[in-house]
C-alpha cells in the first residue's frame, strides 16, 4: 500500500499574513509605510482609491494556506481586480498633489512581485517564531545567500555570518533585506557550528560592520539606512511580531490577575489585545503536533462589563474575568474517540477562540449540584460554526494550584475551560440545567 502524505501548511507564516490582514492600509506609494508599519499591515502600492487591498489579501492568504503558485495567484486575481479597474497603466488622481498621473496598476508581473514579497515577508516572520521557541536548544542564526552570482555584493560577503538569536545585527539584516532577497536565516546549536565547520563551512561569529547611507524619502524626510539593505527594509518582521506576541500575552496574563472588574474594563477597550490570536493559533498547532510549548495555559477570553452584570443577576460573581485555556484541556478535547465521533471542536474553531468567545450565539448557565450539595456553576458559551452549534464550557473560580515566589504552592481561583463538544439548541434548551443569560438559541 502506498502512503501519501500531504505537506503541511505553514502554520507560522498563515498566523504572520493573518497579523498584517487585521489592519487593511490603502497607499500610494510604498515609502508610505516604512520599516516596521509593514510588520503591522498589510499594504499594497496604487491601492489608494481602489476597492481591492481585501480582494489582494484574501488571495495571498489562499494561497498561502493551498500551497499555490505565484502563477496561480496571478491567473485567479486577474479578472477580479480587472472587473474593478486596477488594471494596466491609467491615469489616476494623485492623493497627494491631487493632480492626475499615469501609473502602473495591476500586472502579471506586478502580481508576481506582490506574491514574492508577501510570500518572503510572512515565511520570514513564521521562521522567525520557530527561532524563538527553539533557541534554548538552537541559540545561533546562521545569514544563508545563494551564491549563484545573482546575489549581491554585500549580501554574499554575509553569508556564514552566525549570531546569537538576541543579536541587535538582525534587527536590521535578517532576510529578505529589500526586493527579491533570497536570502534565508537557518537556526543552529553549538554542535552544528562544529559539524558545518568540519564540513568546510568558513563561518564568522562577529557581526559584519553597518555602513550607513541617506535616503530622501517622498515627504522630505532623511533617513538612513544600512548599505545592502533597500530603503524600507531595514526591520525584522518576525522579530517586530513576536514582541508584539509577548507584549500582549503579557496584558492577557495580567487581566487573569486583576479583580473582574477592572479586567471588565480592560477588555472591553483592547480584545483581543493585537498579536495575540496568532500567537496563540501557533500555540494550538504546536500542541496538536506534539511539539515542545513554553506555556502550559493562555488566556483566550474575557468577560465584558455586561457579562458580569448578567452573572450578578444571577447571583454569580467571578474573582476574575479571564477565560483560560490549558494545554491539558486542549489535548482533552480533541481526544481520538471524541474526534472519531465527531463531537471535537473543529480545529480552526479552537485557534479562533480569542474571537469565537467574544461573540457567542447564547450565553448560558449550567449549575451542576453534585458536590456536597453546593452549587458548581459553569458558563457556557453556545458558538455556531458553519451551522453547526458547539458548547464550550468554562468552569467559574476553578481552583488552580500555581508556585509561590517562596517555592510553596498557593491556590488561585480561575475561569477555565474544562471541555467542549458540538451540541445542538435543543439540548442547551432544558430549562432544568441551562439558563439562557444572553442571546438565542
Amino acid at each position: 500500500m502506498t502512503v501519501r502524505l500531504a505537506p503541511l501548511p505553514p502554520t507560522d507564516a498563515i498566523a504572520a499574513l493573518e497579523a498584517r490582514g487585521r489592519q487593511l492600509a490603502p497607499s500610494w506609494s510604498w515609502q508610505d509605510r516604512w520599516g516596521e508599519e509593514h510588520a503591522e499591515a498589510f499594504t499594497v502600492a496604487k491601492s489608494a482609491g481602489f476597492d481591492v487591498l481585501r480582494d489582494l489579501f484574501e488571495g495571498l492568504s489562499s494561497a498561502l494556506k493551498e500551497g499555490k503558485t505565484g502563477r496561480d495567484f496571478a491567473r485567479s486575481m486577474m479578472p477580479v481586480l480587472a472587473q474593478k479597474g486596477w488594471w494596466g497603466r491609467k491615469e489616476v488622481l494623485n492623493p497627494r498633489t491631487g493632480e492626475p498621473e499615469e501609473v502602473q496598476l495591476g500586472s502579471p508581473r506586478r502580481l508576481q512581485l506582490i506574491f514574492d514579497t508577501n510570500m518572503r515577508v510572512s515565511h520570514a516572520a513564521g521562521h522567525w517564531a520557530a527561532f524563538e521557541r527553539g533557541k534554548a536548544d538552537r541559540p545561533y542564526l546562521r545569514y544563508v545567500a545563494l551564491m549563484d552570482g545573482r546575489t549581491r555584493p554585500l549580501h554574499a560577503r554575509w553569508h556564514n555570518t552566525v549570531l546569537p538569536v538576541d543579536h541587535p545585527w538582525l534587527d536590521t539584516h535578517a532576510p529578505p533585506c529589500g526586493w527579491n532577497c533570497r536570502c534565508t536565516l537557518q537556526s543552529l546549536s553549538a554542535r552544528d557550528i562544529d559539524r558545518l565547520r568540519a564540513e568546510g563551512e568558513v563561518l564568522s561569529l562577529e557581526a559584519p560592520a553597518i555602513e550607513w547611507d541617506a535616503f530622501e524619502r517622498r515627504d522630505g524626510t532623511v533617513v538612513e539606512v544600512p548599505l545592502g539593505i533597500d530603503p524600507g527594509w531595514a526591520h525584522n518582521p518576525g522579530r517586530h511580531g513576536a514582541e508584539a506576541a509577548a507584549h500582549a500575552e503579557a496584558m492577557a496574563d495580567r487581566l487573569t490577575m486583576a479583580p473582574a472588574s477592572l479586567g471588565a474594563a480592560a477588555a472591553d477597550e483592547f480584545w483581543p489585545p493585537r498579536a495575540l490570536p496568532e500567537a496563540y493559533a501557533s500555540w494550538v498547532d504546536d500542541v496538536i503536533a506534539g511539539r515542545r510549548t513554553l506555556r502550559s495555559a493562555w488566556t483566550v477570553g474575557v468577560m465584558g462589563r455586561s457579562d458580569l452584570a448578567l452573572l450578578a443577576e444571577h447571583g454569580l460573581r467571578p474573582s476574575t474575568a479571564a477565560i483560560m485555556l490549558n494545554e491539558k484541556q486542549l489535548t482533552h478535547m480533541l481526544r481520538p474517540s471524541k474526534t472519531a465521533r465527531g463531537e471535537a471542536l473543529p480545529v480552526d474553531l479552537i485557534r479562533a477562540l480569542p474571537y469565537a468567545l467574544g461573540g457567542p450565539q447564547a450565553v448560558l448557565i449550567e449549575r451542576d449540584m453534585r458536590s456536597a450539595g453546593m452549587y458548581l456553576p459553569k458558563l457556557i458559551y453556545a458558538i455556531s460554526h458553519h451551522g453547526t452549534i458547539y458548547k464550550i464550557v468554562v468552569q467559574l473560580d476553578y481552583d488552580v494550584a500555581r508556585s509561590a515566589q517562596d517555592g510553596a504552592r498557593a491556590k488561585f481561583q480561575r475561569n477555565v475551560i474544562i471541555t467542549a463538544a458540538r451540541s445542538n439548541p435543543v439540548a442547551l434548551s432544558n430549562a432544568g440545567t441551562y439558563t439562557i443569560i444572553n442571546g438565542r438559541l
